[in-house]
């Protein structure tokens, strides 16, 4: 009995797994993601590991580099198990790793039990082969058939038998073909003559219909023999649970895409199509989607032109699971929109929007947002803070130098506290400067534990600038895309991602 660690984020498939390891005789052991595994491993090495590729958190390339360098580990055979790759796709990746073998899922029980059989013992044969086939049939719900043509016989195997609910294993062909669905029977006959005709094996798919009014899917082989009598022989699997398996997977996708573009359309509504042009800024924004998300958060970024010739920019991201964040977000935006235009007072705005989600929103959701309040004829700008990540100002030193730095002050998130305060931030912004204000879509990555790093921000922003041409009329534009390409790295955001960039001109 060996120790076999399974690794996936997906249950039923490790389920699977570790039903027909245990049915083997090996003990398992399970994981939901690559970090645990990690433990597990160090811990009490497996004898083998069999990782999905695609997880959250440490993925299965991650992990099997890690196996690999701990000494304790890097005896231990490792399979990928995929149904994101074909093979020809995941087997480089899989020699790299140092990988010995790959699974394509939905997986044949044979192929699981062999490669295992193969990394632990390699030459070991335990049972018989026919109580191998046998066992592996029944698993994967299997059989085969042959066609006595000299008789006009069909002989089914005792599995094959079960499956459809056949009384016997001999039966007449008109018995055999009588619950074949109508529009499958012609491609019954062709697949047939074909086999007949070249020699070769033809594959091909039909329902069936038990007696018990059951339609089972199979996929059906066929094969011509001529010695010693002529017959047709081949094999049938029951794929009614795996196709109804991805049919269930293709509606979840197509439910999930419909809810993505309902929260897009939503997005594109809410947020303003068009930014309002104050003499002395530029404003650019950017919103980028998490596109593989749903179970997120709602942003936003806004820029209104207030009294007295300035600009009010604002970002501010929605979470919360009693309600959909992008239902608080319109209420939310909407209510500083009006406060703003009352009094644009950054602290003031989020003072008043902040009782206003106290006393409406009764269940988890809150809200953090940055309010920024710019003065072009002053150079004047004032900051308050609820919660949300520190917006970045970026300007030249007296020696010509570009300096980044964090705005810091911040008050609490709103919509817990009704009697919260939020501090202001003043401070000169003078002409060729930057003000940056974004959601933690920007900054928090999955894989990039140092893209949390103040620094990495402020790092970024600098060289955004330092390459920005002023002279351009698409400066602020520029500077917003190189800010949100390089904090990403071109990868996709993990989370959405909102970015709201002033720049000052003379």
């Amino acid at each position: 009995m060996a120790t076999v660690l399974v690794v996936d984020d997906d249950a039923p498939s490790r389920e699977f797994m570790r039903t027909l390891l245990r049915y083997r005789g090996h003990r398992v052991e399970q994981a939901s993601d690559g970090d645990s595994a990690l433990v597990m491993a160090a811990s009490r090495p497996p004898d083998a590991v069999i990782t999905d590729v695609l997880m959250p958190g440490l993925d299965g390339y991650e992990l099997a580099r890690a196996l690999r360098g701990d000494p304790a580990t890097r005896h231990v055979p490792i399979v990928f198990s995929t149904a994101h790759y074909g093979l020809q796709e995941i087997q480089p990746l899989a020699y790299a790793c140092d990988v010995h073998d790959v699974i394509l899922k939905p997986a044949q029980p044979s192929i699981v039990l062999a490669t295992i059989d193969s990394l632990l013992d390699p030459g070991r044969v335990s049972v018989s082969t026919a109580d191998q086939v046998a066992e592996t049939q029944r698993l994967a719900r299997a059989g085969t058939w042959e066609f006595d043509l000299e008789t006009s016989t069909v002989l089914i195997s005792r599995s094959l038998r079960d499956v459809l609910g056949l009384p016997s294993t001999r039966l007449a062909p008109h018995e055999l073909l009588q619950g074949v669905h109508p529009s499958d029977a012609a491609g019954i006959a062709s697949m047939v003559e074909k086999a007949r005709r070249t020699g070769l094996p033809v594959t091909s798919e039909l329902r069936v219909a038990s007696p018990h009014g059951m339609v089972r899917e199979l996929i059906i082989s066929c094969r011509a023999v001529t010695e010693p009598v002529p017959r047709l022989w081949g094999a049938a699997q029951d794929v009614t649970a795996i196709r109804a398996e991805a049919r269930a997977d293709l509606q979840v996708q197509v439910d999930w895409h419909a809810v993505r573009r309902t929260i897009d359309a939503f997005h594109g509504a809410v947020l303003p199509a068009t930014l309002p042009a104050v003499a002395g800024t530029d404003v650019a924004t950017v919103y980028l989607p998490a596109p593989e998300r749903l179970d997120i958060g709602a942003t936003w970024y806004d820029a209104q032109a207030v009294s007295g010739g300035r600009l009010m920019l604002s970002v501010g991201k929605v979470a919360g699971h009693d309600r959909h964040p992008a239902a608080v977000m319109g209420q939310a935006l909407a209510a500083l929109r009006a406060y703003a235009h009352e009094d644009p007072e950054p602290a003031a705005v989020l003072g008043r929007l902040n009782r206003f989600l106290a006393g409406t929103c009764q269940d988890d959701s809150f809200v953090t947002a940055v309010v920024a309040l710019y003065d072009p004829e002053t150079g004047h700008l004032r900051v308050a803070n609820g919660g949300h990540p520190a917006p970045v100002v970026v300007a030249r030193d007296r020696d010509g130098g570009v300096v980044a730095r964090l705005l810091t002050a911040s008050g609490p998130l709103m919509g817990a506290l009704s009697t919260a305060v939020f501090p202001q931030h003043d401070l000169h912004l003078p002409a060729g400067s930057a003000f940056c204000a974004y959601t933690d879509g920007l900054t928090d990555r999955i894989h990039d534990p140092a893209s949390t790093d103040a620094r990495q921000v402020r790092r970024v922003a600098a060289e955004a600038f330092e390459r920005l041409d002023r002279d351009s009329a698409m400066a602020a534009e520029a500077f917003a895309e190189d800010v949100v390409r390089d904090m990403l790295g071109g990868a996709a955001p993990d989370d959405d991602v909102c970015l709201a960039v002033l720049l000052t001109r003379a």
